[in-house]
């Protein structure tokens, strides 16, 4: 483990970390604590990313975890991701984007809700969870590839994940507008852009 996070712990989430876990998520991406990070949504969503009751029916899929990352003395919050095994779970759809397609020829696993407390960001914590997750995926699951979408708009974020070493699959999926318990749109036309890795 790195040096910088060895103070840092994690573990499955578990029903009573559902408010906790909803409350940094739509900190780290939606309204003015948001700013304090670079991975807030305000200008392309105004309400809530996630709520407590749509994680717990998120994680009742099988297939489905939630990787919670805090520091080992103090148990505040750091981060967390989200990940669902393609080959467990069907019609896999995370937040806004409709049902994901994938090829059941390779063991694939979907990476999201990647989250940093915004006041911790840009000093490799998200680095290191989506490393962790990684690992996760391929130890416990035997995954050879990782599925993540991004907003297409989010041109910094898609870069972040290809130094990362995810490459951009040229696919895109239509923003499900007919949903709104993960947000209101500001803006018509919005799609993800599809990045893989092979692990």
């Amino acid at each position: 483990m790195d040096q910088s996070f060895q103070s840092l712990t994690y573990r499955l989430a578990i029903n009573s970390d559902y408010e906790s876990i909803s409350q940094l998520v739509n900190e780290a991406y939606r309204g003015e604590s948001s700013r304090q990070g670079w991975t807030n949504e305000d200008e392309f969503f105004e309400g809530q990313r996630i709520n407590p009751d749509i994680l717990a029916q998120m994680m009742a899929t099988d297939g489905s975890v939630v990787l919670i990352f805090f520091e080992q003395d103090s148990k505040i919050l750091i981060g967390c991701v989200s990940l669902q095994d393609f080959t467990i779970a069907e019609n896999i759809r995370i937040g806004c984007c409709i049902p994901l397609q994938h090829d059941n020829k390779v063991k694939s696993a979907y990476l999201a809700m990647l989250t940093v407390r915004p006041d911790l960001q840009r000093r490799g914590y998200g680095k290191f969870i989506i490393s962790v997750a990684e690992k996760f995926v391929r130890q416990q699951w035997n995954i050879q590839l990782i599925e993540l979408s991004v907003l297409s708009k989010r041109q910094e974020l898609i870069a972040y994940y290809i130094r990362r070493g995810y490459t951009d699959t040229g696919r895109r999926q239509q923003f499900s507008s007919h949903d709104n318990r993960f947000g209101i749109p500001k803006t018509d036309c919005l799609e993800y852009c599809i990045l893989t890795k092979f692990i």
